[in-house]
């Protein structure tokens, strides 16, 4: 019923839903299809579309469930990227009667607790009821700026110009065209960094990635050539486009190309209409974290990135405590300490 509980939605009806939301300002990774393309990381991740609708007004929040290993408990988090809840409203009222009916759903399917990643663009976490936390400082591009490149750092002004000076061109196009190509070409990349495995995606995520509409392909290449030297995944949403995931390899980092991958890229979203490049911010929270510095210097502008989470069941999750008391040891600053989230 419409003001008591939440709506539980298949893809269909969440998709409907989001865009009867008609916000102005909405990233991609917040879209129902994002949400259930990322499930394709990891096939104990279940999408789930919860809405609670009253007096004409809307709220909507999408995560990824997973059972608790060896119990019948569940936990929830955000897609790769960021989440959290999407509202029409700002009305404390409105938003404290859709955490209530919520938090009563997540009880009512034994989740436990749930770690969000909100969107720093949105500031969502004013929507949400749980507990907020700022994580780090973030880079965002505002594209509504005549110049762009006037609020760059004088050393990227400087890799841009080398790059073009060596021929280097840029094009975008749909990237459901290229998911398997850029997939390979993302993980060669990822594991000559001897990053993670966790960011090793198989053919399956980009696959789905591509087919949700949301996914855009930038490539750099030397002019008159056909190899890649940078190429980035973008996704756009409503006035935003954000820096999801890119690689690049020798004959790149030799020319700049990363760099200017992601000028043009920037370029382009502003001929589009759209009012914000997300950069990001860096693997850690340290001020001099190296990604963070590349980032920097493509605007001056910082937003807070935060963080969200809440225990739906104290007296379940501290029998998680005890089932898992190594990981517990290790990592009690984290909601979903037994697992990577």
């Amino acid at each position: 019923m419409a003001g008591d509980a939440v709506r539980s939605l298949t893809l269909a009806q969440a998709v409907a839903c989001h865009e009867q939301m008609t916000l102005p300002l909405c990233p991609a990774t917040l879209h129902p299809l994002y949400v259930e393309a990322d499930a394709a990381r990891n096939t104990a991740l279940q999408p789930a579309y919860l809405c609670f609708e009253d007096g004409g007004e809307c709220w909507m929040h999408a995560v990824h469930v997973s059972r608790v290993p060896g119990t019948s408990l569940r936990d929830a988090s955000s897609p790769y990227g960021y989440g959290g809840p999407l509202s029409t409203s700002d009305d404390p009222r409105f938003l404290a009667a859709a955490w209530r009916a919520y938090s009563r759903w997540m009880l009512d399917e034994r989740i436990v607790v749930e770690y969000v990643r909100f969107h720093p663009v949105l500031g969502n976490d004013r929507h949400y009821g749980g507990r907020v936390a700022d994580n780090r400082q973030v880079v965002s591009v505002d594209l509504t700026v005549d110049d762009i490149a006037s609020n760059y750092a004088s050393r990227l002004r400087y890799t841009v110009k080398k790059a073009e000076k060596a021929g280097l061109v840029y094009e975008e196009s749909d990237f459901g065209d290229h998911a398997a190509e850029f997939a390979s070409y993302h993980r060669a990349a990822m594991r000559e960094m001897q990053a993670d495995a966790f960011y090793l995606f198989d053919d399956d995520y980009f696959e789905r990635l591509g087919k949700s509409g949301l996914a855009t392909l930038g490539v750099c290449r030397q002019q008159g050539g056909d190899a890649w030297l940078a190429a980035g995944l973008f996704l756009d949403g409503a006035g935003v486009r954000e820096y999801h995931l890119a690689a690049t390899n020798e004959g790149g980092r030799a020319t700049g190309a990363s760099s200017f991958t992601l000028h043009r890229a920037a370029l382009a979203a502003k001929a589009q209409g759209r009012r914000h490049l997300y950069l990001g911010g860096g693997t850690d929270a340290s001020v001099d974290n190296p990604l963070l510095f590349f980032k920097s210097s493509y605007s001056p502008q910082r937003l807070w990135y935060r963080t969200g989470s809440a225990v739906f069941d104290a007296a379940a999750y501290d029998e998680l405590t005890r089932r898992f008391p190594a990981e517990w040891a290790a990592h009690p600053e984290r909601p979903i300490f037994y697992r990577k989230v």
